[in-house]
C-alpha cells in the first residue's frame, strides 16, 4: 500500500537532528543503572591485558559489545553524520542501525544518506522501519528494499507508541501489530528484532515477541522523543508531550523483564563502559548507544573515536575488576539491585537478590 510522504517529512527529519543536537532531550528520570553495583574483586585473578570485550552478534563478531544506534537519515546533515559513524565502526569492529528509512521507501532518491557500506564493508548493519508503516500496509517487498538497498544484515522494527501520539503527524496505529510482525518475520529470510525508542519494553510484551530474533528494550534514561516532540508541538500538544516526558520503563528495569529472549540488546541512558558492564550483567548481549555518539559525530571521525575508545577501556576496567575474562563471564558477575529500581522490579515479581548472589 502506498503511504504518500508529507511534504514536511524531510524537515521533520531535520528537525529531529537539531533538537537532538542542540537542545535538552534527556529523561528527566534515571535508567537506573545508578541503582545497580558491581561486586568488586579486590583479587581479581586475572590481568587487565586479558580481558576480551569481543562479542557475537548476528553472526559477526563485534570487537566490542556496543552498536552505535540510528538516530537519522533522510537529509544531507544525515549522511555526513552516518558516514563519520560508519567509518568509526568500521575501524573500531562496532555495530551500527541507521534512522527509519521511510524517507528513503517513499522517495528512493534519499537512500544516499542511508549508505554507509561504501565506508563499512565488514560491520554489523541494521536496516530500520516503523511497526506502524507494516500495519499500514508495508510488507516484506518494503522490507526487504530498506535492507537490500544499504546492504544490512539486519531488520530493526521500531517501537514508538509514545512519539506517534505526542506528534503532530503521527501514526498512532498499534492494533494488530503482533501479527504484523509474526507475518514479516516469516516472510523475511534475515533476523528481524523490534526496538523500542525511549520507553522500554514490558515483561507481557517480550513474552509476545519472542518468535523474533530479538528485542532493543530501548528503556527510560536517555533521550526522550516526546522531548524531542515538545520543542516541536505548539499548545496544548506542547503541554501534553512536556506531560509524557519521561514515560515509561526504565533501561535497568526492561533489561531484567526482557532476559530470556533470543537476542537482548540493552539501549537508552546508556552513557559510560561501567554502564555497558552493569547492562550486561543484567543479562543484554550488547549495548546501543546513540546520543552521545551522534553528537560526538557531528563534531567529527576523531572525536568519536575518542568517545568510543573511552567507553571501550571503562567496560574493560570494570570488567578487570569483577575478575572477568569475557563477556560471557560478565553475564555471571554478581550485581545488587537497589533503590527505586529493586522497588520496581520486586513489586513486578522479581526476586532481585538472586542477582546478588551468584
Amino acid at each position: 500500500m502506498e503511504q504518500k510522504l508529507s511534504s514536511s517529512t524531510k524537515q521533520r527529519k531535520e528537525d529531529h537532528i537539531n533538537i537532538c543536537l542542540e537542545l535538552n532531550v534527556q529523561s528527566q528520570i534515571s535508567s537506573g543503572f545508578d541503582d545497580l553495583f558491581l561486586v568488586h574483586q579486590s583479587m581479581p585473578e586475572i590481568n587487565l591485558s586479558s580481558v576480551n570485550v569481543e562479542a557475537d552478534l548476528f553472526g559477526k563478531k563485534l570487537k566490542a559489545p556496543l552498536l552505535i544506534e540510528g538516530m537519522t537519515g533522510g537529509t544531507e546533515r544525515a549522511q555526513r553524520i552516518n558516514e563519520v559513524i560508519a567509518t568509526v565502526c568500521q575501524k573500531r569492529g562496532l555495530g551500527m542501525g541507521v534512522g527509519s528509512q521511510r524517507a528513503m521507501v517513499e522517495e528512493p532518491d534519499l537512500a544516499s544518506s542511508y549508505d554507509v557500506r561504501s565506508h563499512a564493508p565488514d560491520i554489523l548493519l541494521f536496516a530500520n522501519l516503523g511497526l506502524p508503516q507494516f500495519i499500514l500496509g508495508y510488507t516484506s517487498k518494503e522490507a526487504d528494499f530498506a535492507v537490500n538497498t544499504i546492504e544490512a544484515d539486519c531488520l530493526a522494527v521500531h517501537l514508538n507508541p509514545l512519539q506517534e501520539a505526542v506528534q503532530p503527524e503521527g501514526d498512532s496505529v498499534f492494533e494488530s501489530g503482533v501479527s504484523t510482525l509474526r507475518t514479516l518475520k516469516k516472510e523475511c529470510d534475515y533476523p528481524v528484532i523490534v526496538k523500542e525508542t525511549g520507553a522500554g519494553i514490558s515483561r507481557e510484551i517480550m513474552q509476545k515477541l519472542q518468535f523474533l530474533d530479538g528485542l532493543d528494550v530501548g528503556g527510560v534514561g536517555g533521550t526522550s522523543f516526546s522531548a524531542v516532540e515538545y520543542y516541536r508541538n505548539t499548545g496544548e500538544g506542547k503541554e501534553i508531550a512536556a506531560e509524557f516526558w519521561s514515560w515509561g520503563i526504565p533501561t535497568a528495569v526492561s533489561i531484567v523483564e526482557c532476559r530470556g529472549v533470543n537476542t537482548l540488546i540493552a539501549s537508552g541512558g546508556i552513557r559510560t563502559g561501567i554502564d555497558v558492564a552493569k547492562a550486561i550483567a543484567l543479562g543484554a548481549d550488547c549495548c546501543g548507544i546513540a546520543l552521545p555518539f551522534l553528537k560526538a559525530a557531528a563534531q567529527g571521525e576523531n572525536t568519536l573515536m575518542s568517545l568510543v575508545e573511552k567507553m571501550c577501556h571503562e567496560l574493560k576496567i570494570a570488567m578487570f575488576l569483577c575478575g572477568c575474562r569475557t563477556i560471557p563471564e560478565l553475564k555471571k558477575a554478581p550485581i545488587v539491585i537497589t533503590g527505586k529500581t529493586r522497588e520496581f522490579l520486586k513489586e513486578r515479581g522479581y526476586k532481585t537478590e538472586l542477582f546478588a548472589q551468584r
